[in-house]
């Protein structure tokens, strides 16, 4: 997959070097010299990279705030060629990704184009998707063991035919083997879009780290990404003009990949957030999402074991927790608010290694079953948005 870059500049010297570094990346390149041209090219075509190393600070803020407000280029990555430190807090408020300063040396416009092309790459990889067909295992709140077909991977989520349409907003665990490989994945996910034939969108909520090095790894050899793998193009003079951004100085560089990194942490810690939770028998009563602590026992056992409680409903909750009973195996659960201590009995209706299990109540006392009402009254009391 090649990446393309839009090269806006009008100095010779500049220019070779920078189109030297872009080729030996196996990027495509496209050189306008002016601006006015630069903004229709910006117009007509979406570039991966946009250099610009224009003679006037206004001329690169045109530029900058012409392709933000595109539809084709308003997430490209921008860099771009100054002379020293003026305007540069205006520059990265317009959106600029990079910075790097003249004169413009060969090993520090490679240095900083390289940061620059991995952070592409990665971000491509994130987004680009793999033809796949293969049968996955199901468990969500509504059905269990259930069958579907796989239909496109990507890094962060997948196409799924599921031949039915799923409760809205659903969270799911996967279990399949990916084309060619005999280890399994376990993943949880979120149905973020469906249509009216069965199948949905699913973004990933939890991987544990030895299916993401699976996917990851069946993605890599799946995916011509690889920019060794691809012919360097020559680049296109200003007739047929491609846009490219400006480079930045390691430093720079440095803080930006920082910056990118924190938020790529910060997206992985919301997607975590979404835990793949399976509704016991009561699956047509209303759950309340919750995560409240909680002791659970094997029945016969004294061994204490500390989870969360969570999607509670008046006929069972999730329980989160690595280490898993096996299905159909009796609980004892223990769950303390500020307010009460309640204690009761369950059954596991399904079991999810590394993620939960699903608990069905054995409510055989009229006791039992208003504590588990006032369990209910105090996290819809407590959740966020409650009056």
């Amino acid at each position: 997959m090649t990446l393309s870059t839009l090269l806006v500049c009008a100095d010779a010297a500049t220019v070779d070097v920078l189109r030297r570094v872009v080729e030996e990346l196996g990027m495509k390149v496209e050189l306008c010299a002016e601006p006015v041209r630069a903004a229709v090219r910006l117009a007509q075509e979406r570039f991966d990279l946009v250099i610009l190393d224009c003679k006037t600070t206004r001329d690169a803020i045109g530029l900058l705030v012409g392709s933000r407000s595109s539809r084709l280029n308003d997430s490209t990555l921008a860099v771009v060629v100054v002379d020293g430190q003026a305007n540069i807090r205006e520059l990265f408020s317009l959106g600029v990704n990079f910075v790097v300063y003249k004169p413009i040396a060969y090993e520090r416009a490679l240095s900083s184009l390289r940061a620059v092309q991995n952070l592409l790459y990665r971000d491509k990889r994130r987004k680009a998707r793999a033809m796949v067909h293969t049968q996955a295992t199901v468990d969500y709140a509504g059905g269990e063991q259930v069958r579907a077909t796989l239909v496109d991977m990507a890094e962060d989520g997948m196409a799924v035919t599921f031949g039915k349409k799923l409760p809205p907003t659903s969270k799911v665990y996967f279990q399949f083997q990916l084309p060619g490989l005999k280890t399994t994945v376990r993943l949880s996910g979120q149905v973020v879009w469906q249509d009216w034939n069965g199948r949905a969108g699913v973004q990933f909520a939890d991987v544990p780290q030895t299916s993401r090095r699976i996917i990851s790894e069946w993605l890599e050899k799946n995916l011509d990404e690889a920019p060794s793998s691809e012919p360097v193009p020559e680049v296109v003079r200003p007739e047929a003009v491609r846009v490219e951004r400006p480079v930045e100085s390691s430093g720079v560089v440095a803080a930006a990949a920082a910056r990118v990194e924190k938020q790529d942490g910060k997206n992985r810690e919301r997607e975590a957030v979404a835990r793949l939770r399976s509704e016991p028998d009561n699956r047509r009563q209303t759950r309340y999402a919750c995560r409240l602590g909680a002791e659970v026992f094997q029945t016969g056992s004294s061994v204490r074991n500390y989870c969360h409680l969570s999607d509670l409903s008046p006929g069972g909750c999730y329980l989160e927790m690595a280490i898993v009973f096996p299905q159909g195996s009796t609980v004892e659960i223990t769950v303390r608010t500020h307010e009460m201590k309640l204690r009761l009995s369950g059954e596991v209706k399904a079991s999810h290694p590394s993620y939960g299990m699903g608990i069905s109540f054995k409510l055989n006392t009229k006791e039992e079953r208003e504590g588990v009402q006032q369990l209910i009254d105090f996290v819809a009391a407590t959740a966020p948005g409650a009056e």
